[in-house]
């Protein structure tokens, strides 16, 4: 449990975390679409311990402006561990969705992860959220539903990979937020990628497949885009509460659909943009409920 100073220390500044939100969903769901080139021959743990490796060449620069080994002290490993895990889980999880669903489909399943992060955020953290961003985020879990209309074909093996790296993601990214007060941005994105790497690389001797040029550059812009998502990412939880930042990676679906479509010819049916559109509609509601509440303060 936080103590009352952890909990001081957090940020409250909604706008700035929503918008800072927007930019790392949207590179992140680039990184999808990249990896999903790669995914359908190579392992994901391989995928995985490749793409974190990258993280950690292309993070060396970021860890010496931060100030080197000082930025990277800790006093809280096993926070780290427990976040090293839910994103192992997580990752590992997704990329098994990917492989065997459309891009649209095992984005929208994940669209529940924000449910996930409000109902962990009361207990772990001891966040307040309301009525009206509860409203919200059900509003968009709705859309999800839409999306993916539970009881068809769709929800087989890959479904359920993807529902439980909506649950994982969920944890590791409170898990950020508990972590914020005392860790530096680089510490929390340089341990989940060590973690990531040494778990990837103990299982790449059984598991190994020579990856293609073409495979090993979309993993490698992967890496890259995730750096940055991941970044972004983090800051906004930093910037602002959980529930308030968490509602806005339902936009992904609809950066999901458009990428599907332009390279994977992915058409997205009727039920997909109505449930896209309680997503966004969703969205927006909670980002006026908090420019509201700001101005009442």
């Amino acid at each position: 449990m936080p103590s009352p100073e952890e909990t001081s220390a957090r940020q409250n500044r909604p706008l700035v975390g929503i918008a800072v939100m927007l930019g790392g969903v949207f590179l992140g769901t680039c990184m999808d679409a990249a990896l999903k080139f790669a995914v359908v021959r190579i392992p994901t743990l391989e995928i995985a311990a490749i793409r974190s490796l990258v993280v950690l060449i292309l993070a060396v620069p970021l860890v010496i402006q931060a100030g080197g080994l000082a930025a990277l002290r800790t006093g809280r490993p096993w926070g780290h561990a427990l976040r090293v895990a839910t994103a192992l889980i997580a990752t590992v999880c997704f990329l098994e969705g990917l492989g065997r669903l459309p891009l649209a489909t095992v984005i929208a399943i994940g669209m529940s992860s924000p449910l996930f992060m409000v109902a962990f955020s009361v207990p772990l953290l001891r966040e307040r959220v309301g009525i009206h961003r509860w409203a919200g985020v059900l509003v968009g879990f709705a859309g999800v539903l839409v999306v993916t209309q539970p009881g068809t074909a769709e929800f087989e093996i890959g479904a359920l990979f993807a529902l439980g790296a909506a649950v994982f993601f969920a944890l590791s990214m409170v898990t950020v937020r508990w972590l914020s007060p005392t860790e530096t941005d680089i510490s929390m994105l340089f341990y989940v990628n060590v973690g990531t790497f040494a778990a990837g690389g103990a299982a790449m001797p059984l598991l190994f497949v020579m990856p293609t040029a073409f495979e090993l550059s979309m993993i490698a812009l992967g890496a890259l885009l995730i750096l940055v998502s991941q970044m972004l990412t983090i800051r906004a939880f930093r910037l602002a509460p959980v529930g308030a930042v968490s509602p806005f990676y339902y936009t992904e679906v609809i950066w999901g659909a458009a990428l599907g479509w332009i390279f994977w010819n992915e058409h997205v049916e009727a039920h997909v943009w109505a449930g896209s559109a309680l997503i966004v509609a969703s969205g927006i509601y909670v980002a006026w409920r908090e420019r509201r509440a700001k101005a009442q303060r």
